[in-house]
């Protein structure tokens, strides 16, 4: 008989792994002591073994500076220590006291925290710091799903060892991303303080500096984009007391002497269809969904951030209902069996049909793209079925997962484009038509995937029509478009900027620390001064070029190429070069960003013209006497305007680009830490949109009746 420790990633997985575990299904849930009670830790029986399942709480072990020199840089000693020290706020203190427990009392400890490098980093760093075992000794059960046929196939067939190399890989990540992280952002911030004698924290990091230069380059093309005019023919034909519209063969007109030229030459004129012509075309399933495929998608459909649809997609396989979603596979290994996923989805109404219908075919073959992730297939449904509770993000995108999962089975979708020309004195107008023929693969990913069908009108050939109106539509040329989140994570991607567990995240950073904004994204004030002040005196830092070349040498620690030790020294030896280059040019790196960092807070409280006085700007700001924050008008200043009026005091206040809708003021948006942020009109006392009961409130209870001045963004 032998006692196992299974480490878990997470307190949910842990309890599904032990269920499947415990050959009755029902693990026991244990009592532990005082220091790590509220742990949750479960004994498992199974073919005489005893396996006890605990799960962390993230990463438990954390990285930091093995000095005392406080604030310095460049600093390149470090040390791993519980994150507890690394973060009083961090709660790993018990989880540790239990692994630590347990490990000294069992025979064999088993990683089975989700297999990619974080996860491997979370069960490696336990067994070796809290368990202190040698990770030669540490086994692992490695699982894409949370189903119980996955979690008992992986313990039946674990493997005798940790993943070494990935391990070292997940070290060396963390361990150079805090190298890179605290140096840069102490250079930055202790610019600042030793130039003017103010201290404001500028952070960035080995991916985040790069990142953000691609947004600052977009907004430098668009602002020193030069439009140049063009002219769009714009003309109509009425049939059947409809008025439609005509495309002109040539899209954009570059002169306006050319496009009157051939205004003239059509006006009162008839037009003849001279040709109509319709070509048939197929287009093959969609590929599986990986997890930047399923980001793009959920961003098209939902307007989902990258970030969201992550946690959404984490949701579920947390609950078994979809496979592991931090995937880059495009292709199913062949032992998956599909037919076993499909019947278990004929149990569920919404997909019962299709199912049945795939699974009538003679051979079920999914579609294959040219991506391979040989820890993890692409994301698919696990065929559990889903709860009547499932709702929200989550529910959304298990609809898009499923959908998308029988679509790649189906039949190429057959459509026919047509095109009916009208000759108008020499010159070719056309209407479009577009008819699918055979749905195929749309079929199964409806409602996703819908194709607008548009029907051309009854003509024939040599049929005469009547142009009803034809004029002139000045237009311009159109820079590259901003940035999106969707679009940037996909940059990344493409430019090979950190991993696809990390990407959104940092985009979710550089939002945080004011670096941009706007789901349209633009660099801020502060994000350009960042960019541009390390362009001209330190390139190195935002290089996409340096950061790429370390992710390459990061990865040769996964395939074994290359040793931990060396890619790190390898790695600080370019980070002191760096940092000695920064430091000879620190003042003036100082000067500048802390100028730029006034001009983003003056911005950040500005709400819009003052609708009372026209002159002044209202402004966020607070009482000198009772410290309390209110908004005003400048106006005041000059005797101008002494319009105001109280506002929330807690949570973060900041301006939106709207107007309120009942009285015209610039409204301001209020963010709470763990709540959903919400606007709110600053005249709220006098605005009509405020509904009664809170304005009667008011002399009651002030604060109640301002939170209550929610304004409905669905309105």
């Amino acid at each position: 008989m032998v006692n196992y420790l299974c480490i878990s990633e997470k307190p949910t997985a842990a309890k599904r792994l032990a269920t499947a575990l415990d050959q009755q299904g029902k693990p026991k849930k244990l009592l532990n002591p005082r220091n790590f009670s509220k742990v949750p830790v479960y004994e498992c029986r199974r073919n005489g073994d005893t396996i006890f399942v605990i799960p962390a709480l993230g990463h438990l072990f954390s990285t930091v500076e093995d000095s005392a020199r406080g604030w310095h840089y460049p600093a390149f000693s470090y040390k791993w220590v519980p994150s507890y020290l690394a973060n009083p706020k961090h709660g790993s203190r018990p989880f540790i006291a239990a692994f630590t427990k347990y490990g000294k009392d069992v025979d064999e400890v088993i990683v089975a925290t989700d297999y990619d490098l974080e996860g491997e980093v979370i069960g490696a760093s336990i067994a070796k710091f809290a368990c202190d075992r040698q990770l030669t000794d540490v086994k692992r059960m490695k699982f894409s799903t949370l189903t119980k046929e996955d979690i008992v196939n992986s313990y039946e067939n674990m493997h005798p060892t940790v993943n070494i190399n990935l391990a070292n890989a997940g070290f060396a990540r963390h361990e150079i991303d805090w190298l890179y992280g605290i140096n840069l952002t102490r250079a930055l911030t202790l610019s600042i303080k030793h130039s003017t004698g103010r201290y404001k924290l500028v952070t960035t990091g080995r991916v985040q500096g790069p990142t953000l230069k691609f947004v600052a380059d977009r907004e430098r093309e668009i602002q020193t984009f030069v439009p140049t005019p063009r002219w769009v023919i714009d003309a109509r034909i009425v049939l059947e007391g409809e008025e439609i519209p005509l495309e002109f063969n040539q899209k954009f007109v570059p002169t306006l002497a050319e496009a009157e030229k051939i205004v003239s030459e059509v006006i009162d004129k008839d037009g003849v269809v001279s040709k109509i012509s319709s070509r048939e075309f197929s287009q093959n399933p969609p590929l599986p969904f990986n997890l930047g495929s399923l980001q793009s998608e959920a961003y098209r459909y939902f307007g989902y951030t990258p970030s969201r649809t992550l946690r959404a997609a984490e949701t579920l396989y947390l609950s078994a209902l979809i496979s592991y979603p931090r995937t880059s596979s495009q292709q199913f290994a062949e032992s998956i069996n599909h037919k076993v996923i499909l019947k278990e989805l004929t149990k569920n109404e919404l997909y019962k049909a299709r199912a049945n219908k795939l699974l009538a075919l003679p051979k079920l073959k999914p579609t294959r793209g040219n991506k391979r992730d040989p820890a993890h297939p692409p994301i698919h449904p696990t065929g559990n079925k889903a709860p009547a509770s499932l709702s929200g993000d989550a529910s959304n995108i298990y609809r898009l997962v499923t959908c998308r999962y029988l679509a790649m089975f189906g039949p190429p979708t057959v459509k026919k484009s047509l095109r009916l020309d009208i000759d108008v004195n020499k010159h070719i107008f056309f209407l479009r038509g577009m008819k699918v023929l055979k749905k195929g693969w749309l079929e199964y990913y409806a409602p996703f995937g819908k194709v607008d069908e548009i029907e051309l009108p009854d003509l024939a050939e040599g049929d005469t029509v009547n142009i009803s109106s034809i004029m002139l539509k000045q237009s311009y040329t159109q820079p590259l478009a901003r940035y999106n989140p969707n679009s940037l994570l996909k940059k990344m991607e493409d430019e090979e900027l950190g991993t696809k567990a990390t990407r959104a995240s940092i985009i979710d950073i550089l939002y945080s620390r004011g670096y941009i904004e706007d789901d349209s994204i633009y660099a801020t004030d502060l994000g350009f001064a960042v960019i541009d002040t390390l362009e001209k005196n330190s390139p190195d830092i935002i290089s996409v070029e340096l950061t790429r070349n370390l992710e390459k040498e990061m990865e040769s620690i996964t395939t074994g190429d290359k040793r931990r030790e060396i890619v790190l020294m390898e790695s600080i030896i370019l980070l002191k070069k760096i940092l000695e280059s920064f430091y000879q040019k620190e003042k003036i790196i100082g000067v500048t960003l802390q100028e730029q960092v006034q001009n983003l807070k003056q911005r950040q409280r500005m709400l819009g013209l003052c609708p009372v006085c026209k002159q002044g700007d209202l402004i966020i700001t607070r009482s000198t006497t009772t410290k309390k924050r209110f908004v005003g008008c400048t106006g005041y200043y000059k005797k101008l305007c002494d319009w105001s009026a109280p506002i929330p005091q807690a949570g973060y206040a900041s301006p939106t680009k709207n107007n309120c809708k009942h009285c015209g003021f610039p409204m301001l948006t209020i963010r709470k830490k763990g709540k959903r942020p919400y606007t709110i009109c600053p005249n709220w006392l006098n605005c009509s949109g405020t509904p009664k009961e809170v304005l009667e409130n008011y002399e009651n209870n002030k604060a109640e009746a301002l939170e209550g001045v929610i304004e409905d963004s669905e309105d």
